[in-house]
């Protein structure tokens, strides 16, 4: 299975996208029967249920599956966002040499982008049950500045 089932294909598909963002999240944790916080340690508890529901990458994104996959990345994409400096959903519409091409991300400050839609194939690819929360942590350690000097503690 790909991922070019998921690519979006304009500005406003990707503004609806993000419109019902609260919707699919809300079915997600219906499954998963318990709504999920919206904190870095939120991100174990979705990757133990991803990992008890799916041996792989591909099993999550057969076309029944879809709307897990997709579910799961909203959750990922809005822990980033809330708890990463300066971190905001986006989309690139225009370089098609970009891996994430016409997926939604999550920008960082300085242009990096995270795909949460990837990072869930890659929690079940890896299957350490703490992929997720890692990646997360990562990027606070290097967005989120805490320290007094003002620099991003590395």
């Amino acid at each position: 299975m790909s991922l070019a089932a998921m690519r979006m294909h304009s500005r406003e598909e990707f503004q609806t996208w993000l419109a019902q963002d609260l919707d699919v999240r809300e079915e997600l944790y219906g499954v998963l029967d318990t709504e999920l916080d919206v904190d870095v340690p939120s991100l174990e508890q979705l990757e133990a249920f991803l990992l008890r529901r799916y041996p792989g990458p591909d099993a999550i994104l057969a076309l029944d599956q879809r709307g897990i996959a997709d579910a799961a990345a909203r959750h990922v994409g809005r822990v980033l966002v809330l708890n990463v400096d300066d971190a905001v959903w986006d989309i690139d519409l225009d370089n098609e040499k970009n891996v994430c091409y016409r997926l939604p991300v999550v920008r960082m400050s300085d242009g990096l982008e995270a795909c949460p839609l990837t990072m869930v194939t890659a929690s079940l690819d890896r299957r350490t049950g703490h992929f997720l929360r890692d990646t997360a942590e990562a990027l606070q350690d290097a967005y989120n500045g805490d320290d007094s000097d003002g620099q991003s503690q590395q």
